[in-house]
């Protein structure tokens, strides 16, 4: 028997107690740690036990990040009622590394039932979240990552599934580097291994502590650790796909679904090269004096209170954050890395990846131009300069002549290089593994999601079915499912909790919610275009299969020799603009402020 309130004892940590909503009877329990930022800039490591009952009933610290209108994630978080930028809000670098856990009360008895004496108790598969937000914001605490309803769901079906929501280090606490720094950490002799000393990637190395912890614990709740299922949106499929890749990485899950980005879609930067701008922005914004040593800056850096470093993300030369190659954890240049077939994780047993049908619509203003005065700065980073790419662009999108047509094309051009193409690549690469449609071999899927919801549209936005609209559909917060959604929309959203819970059971015959897969490589490119091997969740709020690739052979072409391009232009030009302008990065020059 459950205890009333429930409370759960965790091995080399202590008792927790959490909370039961008895409507739904789905338990959770908040803010519970995984590990401990102990040092800046450092690996984090497994948290302290404690004594006595550790409240799990209130959300835990978040990463320091910029606050308000300017995060990323708010508009995803806008169809729920918490907002996680009132005055109880803690923001704490060093204890920000928590889980959130949803589990059904049946099936956290049977585990307490058991004893907890083994890590294969209980049969609930686990899914376990990782949170989107241009690696600069977000957290587990925003009321739409609440996995209760997608709990509930499951037990519905019959199929009970664990949801865990996770934290990790966000902008310059979870993805930093710079010759600076990457010399404090080879100099540092409490470090010892080279995975340890490798800089810039600790949103990474949080989120493998997390699945690490899971592994070890998710027994307790009545979760089978050999049956985990990663799930993530924007770039919380970034990092899935990382994982995938990365080798010490291997064997964090066994199945994955990737909504609306892959690697490419935030490829990893140099510490020399763009990690200098960093530092050089984060100088300016401190004030500390131009003339000490890099040594010295990064001392008075390490210095500044989170609250105001994770504040420091918040200005127009900064558009998301991404991972860095560190020669360790991330080799090389993703752009090539993504495509090695043989490097990714074949532990992994079933993957999903697809996008939304209007990606770039809610990013024009951000990451394109909405005047013609701007538009040159797009094709500049993104169109080779030869005369054969230059005609295949106008070809694809046409001529730009107006305002209006800066912003259209620029929402294509977004939804193609950032969300299309890197979609198309992780598939691609997946698709020739040799073990593709092979009993107990990979299962591969793509989707497109093409429903929006009609009180959005309403307001008069024009997004559409924009990026992360998905994650309302997905996990039906209580507002949404209350006021927002109408009865179609209610009904799409169980089907998608449906496919996504009966996915993560490896149960993937329903011919309704998976009409058809990937059974052949994706770059036979005649096949790609004819054979309708991809999911819809369409309009009609039904799940449909249509061609695999909607953009065709000529766009994937033209992204792919854009890929080359700037791969071969940023690895011979490491000093001035032209090698830094190329393709879609991060921060902007200094000579150009308010452009990426």
């Amino acid at each position: 028997m459950i205890p009333s309130p429930p409370r759960v004892h965790i091995a080399k940590q202590g008792t927790i107690e959490g909370s039961l909503n008895p409507n739904k009877r789905v338990i959770q329990f908040l803010n519970v740690p995984y590990g401990t930022v102990q040092e800046r800039w450092r690996p984090a490591v497994k948290p302290k036990s404690w004594t006595g009952i550790r409240d799990a009933t209130k959300q835990g610290p978040v990463a320091p990040q910029p606050k308000g209108e300017s995060r990323s994630s708010r508009a995803i978080n806008s169809y729920s009622e918490f907002d996680f930028d009132d005055e109880t809000t803690v923001i704490d670098e060093r204890n920000c590394l928590n889980l959130n856990i949803f589990v059904h009360e049946d099936t956290l008895s049977q585990a307490v039932g058991a004893e907890q004496t083994s890590q294969e108790t209980g049969g609930a598969a686990v899914m376990v979240y990782i949170h989107g937000g241009s690696f600069k914001d977000g957290a587990n605490a925003m009321d739409v990552y609440d996995g209760s309803n997608l709990v509930r769901q499951s037990v519905k079906l019959g199929r009970p599934i664990i949801v865990v929501v996770l934290n990790y280090r966000l902008n310059f606490l979870g993805n930093f580097s710079c010759p600076e720094l990457v010399a404090d950490l080879q100099s540092d002799p409490r470090l010892f291994t080279d995975y340890d000393r490798s800089a810039g990637n600790w949103a990474l190395m949080d989120q493998r502590l997390a699945f690490e912890w899971v592994h070890e614990h998710i027994h307790t709740f009545g979760g089978r650790a050999d049956n985990i299922t990663a799930f993530g949106e924007s770039v919380g499929a970034v990092c899935i796909n990382y994982h995938m890749l990365i080798s010490q990485h291997h064997g964090l899950f066994r199945r994955a679904i990737m909504q609306s980005c892959a690697m490419n879609s935030a490829p990893a930067v140099r510490h020399d090269v763009e990690g200098k701008l960093y530092l050089d922005y984060l100088v300016d914004y401190f004030k500390i004096p131009k003339e000490l040593s890099g040594k010295e800056k990064l001392e008075r850096l390490k210095k500044v209170p989170a609250v105001k470093l994770g504040q420091a993300a918040d200005s127009p030369r900064l558009r998301m954050f991404t991972p860095y190659v560190d020669g360790t954890i991330v080799p090389e240049d993703v752009r090539l890395w993504t495509h090695k077939t043989e490097l990714y994780d074949h532990g992994v047993k079933a993957v999903i990846v697809g996008d939304m049908k209007d990606e770039g619509s809610m990013f024009v203003g951000s990451l394109g131009a909405t005047t013609l005065q701007g538009w040159s700065r797009v094709y500049e980073k993104f169109c080779p300069p030869d005369a054969h790419s230059q005609q295949e662009w106008e070809a694809i999108y046409g001529k730009v002549e107006s305002d209006a047509d800066a912003s259209r094309v620029s929402s294509k051009v977004i939804e193609h290089v950032a969300f299309t193409y890197p979609d198309f690549s992780a598939l691609r690469a997946l698709s020739k593994r040799r073990d593709l449609g092979e009993k107990d071999g990979l299962e591969l899927f793509q989707y497109y999601f093409d429903q929006s919801i009609a009180a959005v549209d309403a307001k008069g936005l024009g997004w559409g079915a924009h990026h992360g609209v998905d994650l309302v559909y997905m996990f039906g917060p209580d507002l949404a499912l209350k006021s927002v959604f109408t009865e179609e929309e209610r009904q799409l959203s169980e089907k998608m909790q449906t496919a996504w819970i009966l996915f993560a059971h490896g149960e993937t015959t329903d011919q309704d919610l998976f009409p058809t897969r990937i059974t052949r490589p994706v770059d036979d490119y005649e096949y790609h275009e004819i054979e309708k091997e991809a999911l819809v969740f369409t309009p009609k709020c039904t799940i449909e299969k249509e061609h695999v690739s909607r953009q065709g052979r000529r766009v994937l072409e033209f992204w792919g020799r854009s890929e080359q391009w700037v791969h071969k232009t940023r690895a011979e030009k490491t000093e001035g603009e032209e090698g830094l302008r190329a393709g879609l990065l991060c921060i902007a020059l200094p000579s150009d402020p308010t452009w990426l």
